[in-house]
């Protein structure tokens, strides 16, 4: 029996039809960013396990996908590791390379390697894919299109006040409804974690990551389970349940952090990008303040945002991205980093349900010439080349098959239009057209066929 045939978990194949949406979808995107003046670049699918270790934190690091050595390398593997049930260090001694996890680390490899050759700040942009070895469900998968801006080399807030105003572009110019955007800053909860009287907010970081999903008592009950102490806990709620308006919890927070220079800072910093990016009059995004957005990855260390679906769509996050002032280069101030990413995918499905795709995705028209077995072909193929030298969309039917045939693969692939040149036509000098949504045909002289098809297509 034959083997069943499947896409890898966590993988999909596209039709046509998909990728005239996808493509629509990416310009849009492409467009946006070129006009903020970010610049394209790409980076390998793989680097150097080295490069992306150690900079997305524990539970991350698991999710990278890593290329197996080959050749001679394969005998440097770790077999003490692997009977000592050190599974992570034994498949690291198999392995040096790696698929990427995201676009952000290959970046500031990108800009350590050419600090000579660019001019800071650095704006880039970059849509590849990307590869982790998650548990796939809606709108997530294993591998999948990452779409980036990143300004690089100064820490100013005016650059995360511009990748919100890119955000809002984008949703804008796809018709979107409202979505939710979220901010919070690192420092803030540096300034938590101290007052939990612990030695990083990397400890609960990927704990409050989930606050959307869990909720807060999700949270709190999580805490009890890796014996955080019930003083750790209490303090944490306290910021949890603060409530009002954005700057009702700037002003809180201030109160409880007025001795706590680095956490203050951090508040000032939400305080001018909130009320300057709400002066530059956003169209569809709602900015709230929010304490328990902490974005798990280790390598954020200032503002970092998060950008949700509206609630009734419940498809989660659409994107969201942070600062990162150690990434690129350490202790180098004039290299520190804002970044944001589109979750293509989770865009491509709202974009779907509420049927925001033009219907008009390919105005172009396509013609398809019917096979009659003419002696000279060649006639027919010369035509078909004049015609593709204008971008017209063309194609000879490969047999001689009855006609019936030949008309049902044209309706089945959503040809425009039908060519007729057989032996009684190249006498006349004419070709027929068969329009194939009205049915109606009509003659025309052979000599004009290339003006003929151009003005159509």
């Amino acid at each position: 029996m034959s083997q069943k045939l499947n896409t890898p978990k966590g993988t999909r194949d596209f039709s046509s039809f998909e990728l005239k949406k996808r493509e629509y979808l990416l310009n849009i995107l492409k467009s946006c960013f070129k006009t903020f003046n970010f610049q394209e670049i790409q980076t390998p699918s793989f680097e150097n396990l080295s490069t992306l270790t150690g900079k997305y934190g524990n539970e991350e690091d698991n999710l990278i996908f890593k290329i197996l050595s080959s050749g001679e390398k394969i005998k440097k593997a770790d077999t003490k590791a692997l009977k000592e049930n050190k599974l992570i260090k034994f498949s690291n001694s198999l392995s040096d390379k790696a698929l990427r996890y995201d676009l952000t680390v290959p970046l500031s490899r990108f800009v350590s390697q050419n600090l000579n050759n660019l001019s800071f700040p650095f704006k880039r942009f970059q849509t590849q894919l990307v590869w982790r070895a998650e548990r796939p469900q809606r709108g997530r998968y294993r591998e999948f299109l990452q779409c980036d801006v990143d300004i690089i080399g100064e820490s100013n807030y005016l650059n995360e006040v511009e990748c919100i105003k890119v955000y809002d572009t984008v949703f804008k110019r796809l018709a979107m409804p409202k979505v939710n955007l979220r901010i919070n800053n690192r420092q803030i909860l540096d300034g938590i974690s101290k007052l939990m009287d612990l030695d990083s907010v990397n400890e609960i970081a990927p704990i409050l990551d989930k606050t959307d999903k869990i909720g807060v008592d999700g949270v709190i009950n999580e805490l009890k389970k890796r014996n955080f102490s019930d003083s750790a806990i209490d303090q944490l709620n306290f910021f949890l349940d603060l409530n009002g308006s954005n700057q009702e919890k700037i002003n809180n927070l201030r109160r409880k952090f007025n001795s706590n220079k680095i956490s203050t800072d951090g508040i000032d910093l939400v305080e001018k990008i909130i009320n300057t990016s709400l002066k530059s009059n956003l169209n569809n995004i709602d900015l709230s303040f929010d304490l328990s957005l902490a974005r798990g990855l280790s390598y954020y260390t200032g503002t970092i945002i998060e950008v949700s679906s509206p609630d009734e769509l419940n498809i989660g996050s659409l994107g969201g991205g942070g600062r990162y002032d150690d990434l690129v280069q350490k202790n180098n101030p004039r290299l520190s980093g804002f970044g944001i990413s589109f979750g293509f995918d989770r865009i491509y499905l709202i974009l779907d349900e509420l049927n925001l795709f033009p219907s008009d995705l390919d105005s172009s028209k396509s013609f398809l010439f019917l096979n009659f077995g003419l002696k000279k072909i060649d006639n027919l193929l010369s035509f078909i080349d004049k015609l593709r030298e204008n971008n017209i969309r063309c194609e000879l039917y490969p047999s001689d098959i009855k006609i019936k045939k030949q008309m049902d693969y044209a309706n089945q692939r959503g040809i425009d239009y039908v060519v007729i040149i057989g032996e009684e036509e190249l006498n006349e000098n004419i070709f027929k057209l068969k329009d194939m949504s009205s049915g109606k045909e009509s003659s025309f002289n052979l000599n004009n066929i290339v003006s003929k098809l151009e003005n159509l297509s």
